[in-house]
């Protein structure tokens, strides 16, 4: 049988998270907003084993990996639990989307974040409301279309996603970009017609949203600190 985990690593090189991953420097101090129980943590392990990571979230900690500087808290509210520029990486990956008021969020992103520091973040793209819902095994989850997740709130254009890093987080804009792995689609017909045959939801829809462009990216850069006039 094909061993799409081999195929996945290569491909995984030419992915912009992935490429944004390999930027980071070692022993940078990164905050997630939104971790998860620590799927992006551990992929930055496998790249960068001195980091310091910090992570967010509204789930039990018993759930997060122990390896993570975790505290639990509402992204809803107006504050993080962290003093002035401490962060020099702060992620932010299908978050957002949830979030019915990221505004005052920007804010905080910009205070924890160091001079120079810099955000990825990455979301659905509008185009992902336009995505039929298949109901390829409903029972393995994950969204097809954008509202296939009941806790989405609105997708996001690049537009909506510059002007979040610019004006919310008050960053130095530095790339906006659809979220499209090249070297993958030649594979990713092969990969949607064997999750289908073997009825595997995960299969099917990383096919369908790498070549729809199903989601966007942004990376923005915290501006260097100038003295004053005098």
């Amino acid at each position: 049988m094909f061993d799409f985990a081999k195929l996945d690593k290569f491909i995984n090189r030419f992915d912009a998270r992935h490429a944004f991953y390999h930027r980071i420097n070692d022993g940078a101090k990164i905050l997630e907003l939104g971790c998860g129980n620590g799927d992006n943590y551990r992929a930055i392990k496998l790249l960068h084993t001195d980091v310091e990571f910090y992570g967010v979230d509204i789930l039990p900690p018993e759930t997060v990996d122990k390896n993570i500087n975790y505290q639990q808290n509402n992204l809803e509210n107006t504050s993080l639990p962290f003093p002035d520029e401490v962060f020099d990486i702060i992620l932010f990956i299908h978050v957002i989307e949830h979030l019915n008021n990221p505004i005052q969020l920007g804010k905080e992103i910009n205070r924890v974040l160091k001079p120079q520091g810099l955000v990825y973040i990455e979301a659905p793209n509008w185009i992902s409301m336009l995505i039929p819902s298949f109901g390829i095994q409903r029972n393995q989850h994950n969204p097809f279309n954008f509202f296939d997740d009941p806790s989405h709130v609105k997708p996001y254009t690049k537009q909506s996603l510059y002007e979040y890093l610019y004006q919310s987080c008050i960053l130095k804009v530095k790339k906006i970009g659809t979220k499209r792995n090249l070297i993958k689609l030649p594979f990713d017909f092969i990969k949607l017609f064997y999750g289908i045959l073997v009825r595997d939801r995960h299969k099917v829809i990383s096919s369908v949203w790498n070549f729809s462009g199903w989601c966007i990216y942004g990376i923005g850069e915290k501006k260097s600190q100038t003295p004053s006039s005098v």
